[in-house]
Formats: structure tokens, sequence, C-alpha cells
């Protein structure tokens, strides 16, 4: 992990990534916090793919949602767009801002949808409700969220 302590973010998540260790990417997602904006369309479609594995986890639950939610930018230093979630950088820059393939969206939806109906937030959580999150990314991505889980 020397991308890490050298700011190499997309480097560093490929190289977890590589190793299938669950924990191991848990670690470095705490460590490095929500950083999607610093990745490629490639390891990011891999962090979020993940990332929706996890949310079933009540131990991960929080933590991936806090990256469903991350604050990103996007663009250049002159165009810069500030983004609150996920569901906000896709509506500023299209359904395929960060070449996330249909499976993974859907993945993504289906386990919010699941999660929210069967995991617990903790009652200092501050961030948006899965269920919010869940409508914002169907609708950002097109997906009629009726159709989850069935």
């Amino acid at each position: 992990m020397d991308a890490l302590h050298v700011g190499d973010m997309d480097s560093a998540f490929a190289e977890v990534l590589s190793t299938g260790d669950d924990l191991l990417l848990v670690k470095l997602m705490d460590k490095a916090g929500p950083v999607i904006d610093q990745l490629s369309d490639e390891v990011a479609t891999e962090v979020l793919h993940a990332v929706s594995q996890l949310l079933m986890e009540q131990n991960f639950f929080e933590m991936c949602l806090y990256w469903v939610q991350q604050v990103a930018s996007y663009g250049d230093l002159s165009d810069i767009v500030y983004c609150t979630q996920l569901a906000d950088i896709v509506i500023e820059n299209g359904p395929d801002v960060l070449g996330i393939p249909m499976e993974v969206k859907m993945e993504i939806l289906e386990n919010l949808h699941e999660a929210a109906s069967s995991l617990e937030l903790a009652e200092e959580w501050d961030g948006s409700p899965p269920e919010q999150l869940l409508l914002q990314l169907a609708s950002a991505w097109d997906i009629d969220p009726q159709h989850l889980g069935k």
C-alpha cells in the first residue's frame, strides 16, 4: 500500500481490489475516506460494486452509506462541480459519468433497498437515509425503484 502513502488512491485501491480481501478493502476505505473522485472509472466501478455488496453487512453499513453519499468534485480547476452525493454526481454529470455498468447500478439499488428494510442505522447517523439515496440514485439512473427486490 505504498501508493496510499504517496497519495495515489487509484493505485492503492486497484492493488487492494486485486487481492480480493474485503477486510483489507474496508480498512483502506476507512483510512482514505470516500475518494471516488480520485479513482479511474474502472477502479471506481469495482469499488462501488464492493460497496454494494458490503452494504448488506451491518458492521459496514454506515461506512458504505457514507461512500454512496460522498462529497466529491468533478471537472478541472476552472469548472469544479461540487457534489454532495453519488446521486448528485450522476445528476450533474449524466448517468454514465463514472462508467458504472447497469448490473452494478442495479446491485447498488437492490442492496440499498434490502438494507433499508433489514439493517438499522445508529441514532447518531446524520447522513441521508438509505431510502432517500435509493430514490435519488434510481431517478438519476432512470431506473424504476418499484421493480427492485422482485
